[in-house]
Formats: C-alpha cells, structure tokens, sequence
C-alpha cells in the first residue's frame, strides 16, 4: 500500500514539475525577451496581422512547429529587419514567444 502510494505521488510530483523543467532548459530568459519583443518586433506583427500582433503567433496556418523553427524564425526576421538582436537576445525573445504562445516541449 505504501509503495503504491508512493509512485501515485511522485506521479502527480512529475506532472506538476514538468513544464517547470521544459521552461528551466530554455537558455533564454522569458522576462527579458518580452520589453526586447515589444520595442522591435510587434510594430511589424501589428502591421502584418492587426490587433495587438499576437495573431501572427496563433493562426491556425502558422509555420512554427518546433522550438527549434521558433528561433530560425527569430533569426530570420532578425536578420531581414536588421533588428541587431544578439544571440542572447535572440534566446530571450525566444524563451518569451515559446512561454506566451507556443509552449513547445523542449527535449
């Protein structure tokens, strides 16, 4: 009984503590990637897709499907706006996108 217990609560631990550790793999930091977001990237993204910007990351024909195409799209559209972000700006704006939209897992 005890044993059986035991695996129901490290079970339920597991799944509680599991989008904590997806989010702790991503090199960027979520916080920092929001204000470097907001001051070189949603003037576009609003242009583009109306509203607040958001709808370019929620249409249901959105090209990224990995977190690993969620940062060659940042660094695409960093390179052909010459935004100037560096890589661990980049990682931020990333860690941000992937926590406000996306929520890929991370392996």
């Amino acid at each position: 009984m005890y044993m059986k217990l035991s695996l129901k609560g490290l079970l339920l631990t597991a799944m509680i503590l599991s989008p904590l550790v997806v989010w702790a793999l991503l090199p960027g930091d979520a916080e920092n990637g929001l204000p470097l977001h907001e001051f070189k990237c949603a003037g576009c993204h609003v242009a583009q897709s109306g509203g607040d910007g958001s709808g370019i990351y929620t249409r249901s024909e959105g090209r990224v499907k990995t977190v690993e195409g969620l940062m060659g799209m940042v660094e695409f559209c960093n390179e052909q706006t010459r935004a100037g972000f560096n890589e661990h700006e980049l990682e931020d704006i990333v860690a941000y996108l992937n926590e406000a939209f996306y929520q890929f897992e991370i392996d």
